[in-house]
């Protein structure tokens, strides 16, 4: 067995891109930030909110080249609430050309309802592309919930980048950091 106390760093993880995100935008989108330096990736989303009225959810979408990626995007969801009976598990369900991250919508108290999240995602494999989100958010209903999600698209291309969006209206703030693992 290894100690890794105090050895050094050596490339993991490595804070590649960030985006301090201090006005409203319609999304946030990163290209070109993966490629084949880094066998995985892990993506923090900190504080992110949003400006429009109460009942908006967060998307995320893979992108190449610039370009979205389209297609069917699956995912399974647990889904555990702190003080509601809103816990269960939510599976087999499918998106057009974006996935979820949040499945209760939340508003624009920014003080209290919020999106922070770490997402690890695999997206230079020749196969299917796999993302892992754990999140922690308050709900509209001031209901607090974490939940695990899963998703994948069914596509062989290598992407390079990604794109965080609000169901409506704009993300009003927060920050967003990319890290590359090498294993």
């Amino acid at each position: 067995m290894s100690n890794y106390l105090g050895v050094e760093n050596k490339g993991n993880p490595v804070l590649l891109a960030k985006d301090p995100i201090s006005s409203a935008v319609s999304s946030i989108t990163f290209d070109g930030v993966f490629n084949d330096a880094f066998s995985e990736y892990w993506v923090t989303l900190y504080d992110i909110t949003v400006s429009s009225a109460s009942g908006v959810q967060v998307f995320f979408k893979w992108r190449n080249g610039g370009s979205d990626i389209t297609g069917t995007y699956y995912r399974d969801q647990i889904n555990a609430s702190m003080n509601s009976a809103n816990s269960g598990q939510f599976g087999n369900a499918t998106y057009t050309d974006y996935n979820a991250i949040t499945d209760f919508s939340f508003g624009t108290s920014a003080t209290r309802e919020a999106l922070n999240s770490i997402m690890y995602l695999f997206p230079r494999t020749a196969n299917m592309k796999f993302a892992i989100h754990d999140n922690l958010f308050t709900a509209d209903s001031s209901n607090t919930y974490m939940s695990y999600l899963f998703n994948v698209l069914d596509d062989t291309t290598k992407v390079d980048g990604f794109s965080i969006y609000a169901s409506s209206g704009n993300i009003a703030s927060g920050e967003v950091c990319i890290y590359g693992y090498k294993k």
